[in-house]
């Protein structure tokens, strides 16, 4: 059994793992936003992997795209070179969103638009929008989308084999993680 360490862009994918990986270490990459340089995020990524140590493998980042002109795949291939030439050997799986981490929860559309009560229909494609504005766009007036609330509440609900028919950076990223036995991947309660 792999003993997995994770670093994540922000909150919100923390307090996801930690409900989904108890135990395992996940470090806040505070290096990212649409204008942060790949070379940086790698230079901090590195630095936190060599922090955790040979006692974790693979170490699974999970790094947003937000606005970057690049597609999601040439920043997981871009970063994971940019990583590797800081000298980390540790084997190291990155999953980037294509947009952000709201965009693999709408993925699974009917459970979010049911448990978040979102008033209108599915956008034609959630790849490459900004799934942050579209749910807000969706929300009844009374209510206010919280990252670290219901966000996190709502990619809990979202079955993985969905996210993975409908997103594909979802895919590539399950994909790459096939090696590792997660119970949430394989939609067991977690």
């Amino acid at each position: 059994m792999n003993n997995v360490a994770f670093i994540v862009d922000g909150q919100q994918e923390q307090k996801i793992l930690q409900k989904i990986c108890p135990g395992s270490p996940i470090r806040r990459l505070n290096c990212n936003g649409e204008h942060v340089e790949l070379v940086a995020a790698a230079k901090r990524a590195a630095s936190l992997i060599r922090l955790i140590g040979n006692a974790f493998y693979p170490i699974v980042m999970v790094f947003d795209r937000e606005k970057r002109p690049d597609s999601s795949e040439k920043i997981e291939k871009e970063l994971l070179r940019l990583i590797l030439q800081e000298g980390i050997t540790t084997e190291v799986i990155i999953g980037v969103p294509d947009r952000m981490i709201e965009n693999w929860t709408l993925a699974d559309w009917d459970t979010v638009s049911t448990h978040g009560q979102l008033k209108g229909k599915r956008p034609d494609t959630i790849e490459g929008k900004n799934g942050k504005s579209i749910i807000c766009k969706l929300l009844p007036k009374s209510r206010y989308y919280h990252e670290t609330i219901e966000g996190v509440d709502w990619f809990l609900r979202a079955k993985a084999e969905i996210l993975y028919e409908t997103s594909r950076s979802f895919e590539r990223f399950a994909d790459a993680l096939a090696s590792i036995n997660c119970a949430w991947l394989k939609n067991r309660t977690v």
